[in-house]
């Protein structure tokens, strides 16, 4: 799964970026490329122009996979049940996303869910 990360306003960088005016604050990013450098890891960003530090940015690292009942919407919460490992057993927990931001279908009634603060596989039953 791709790298995603949150811009987190940042502006401050040790070598020169592209002007951050083009990003949105809080809103998620796919990261497309990575270039390391001695002092500052620039990032590309799917849709957007330029390199932006990565110090800009918060990685995204909840992601879980999920069962619905019904497709998310963009806007409202999911109710769906979510795969958790507890113990070395596999648990199935339900759970209400909080907001979705985005839905991606990846096929086979298989959907990318972002919400405000994790992302989501929701296969839909």
């Amino acid at each position: 799964m791709a790298k995603i990360v949150r811009y987190n306003g940042g502006k401050e960088s040790y070598y020169s970026c592209s002007d951050p005016a083009n990003l949105v604050w809080g809103k998620d990013y796919e990261v497309v490329h990575e270039r390391k450098r001695a002092f500052q890891t620039d990032y590309i960003l799917k849709g957007v122009t330029g390199t932006f530090n990565s110090c800009w940015f918060n990685e995204i690292t909840s992601t879980f996979m999920a069962i619905s009942k019904s497709v998310p919407v963009v806007g409202k919460r999911c109710a769906c049940a979510r795969l958790e490992l507890i113990d070395n057993q596999i648990n199935l927990n339900e759970c209400l996303t909080s907001q979705v931001k985005e839905v991606q279908n990846i096929g086979n009634n298989i959907y990318k869910v972002t919400t405000n603060n994790t992302v989501y596989v929701v296969q839909v039953i």
